[in-house]
């Protein structure tokens, strides 16, 4: 075998190396990341927080004293998503309807917590 072929070689073999380590090490850092977010989150478990959000409600359930928003990223609780929020008093509800864009309040020990205050957004 000529020389240039095992050079070849040697040098795909390390860049497959290193290359599948480089995806390793990213996906270890991630869960490393998660595992961090979630002692956290452990760590705040029965301490009383605050968390304001922004979205647009999606539904009214007032018979069950739930909202549900899509909503942007809650800092320090939650990516964004749709979800359904318990709310501390159904009177919180008056004036919102379903479309309105709103910014709310959530109040609690983690998980439990509740929207404590809605305000229509222009």
């Amino acid at each position: 075998m000529a020389v240039w072929r095992v050079v070849l070689l040697v040098n795909l073999a390390l860049v497959l190396g290193l290359v599948s380590g480089y995806v390793w090490w990213g996906r270890e850092t991630e869960r490393m990341r998660q595992e961090l977010a979630r002692a956290r989150a452990a760590s705040l478990a029965g301490v009383e927080r605050e968390f304001q959000g922004q979205g647009v409600v999606r539904a009214l359930l007032p018979e069950l004293n739930v909202v549900v928003v899509t909503h942007d990223e809650i800092p320090g609780y939650m990516p964004p998503m749709t979800m359904g929020f318990r709310v501390a008093t159904p009177q919180l509800l008056n004036g919102v309807e379903v479309g309105d864009s709103v910014r709310f309040v959530l109040r609690g020990t983690l998980p439990n917590l509740s929207v404590t205050g809605i305000q229509k957004l222009p």
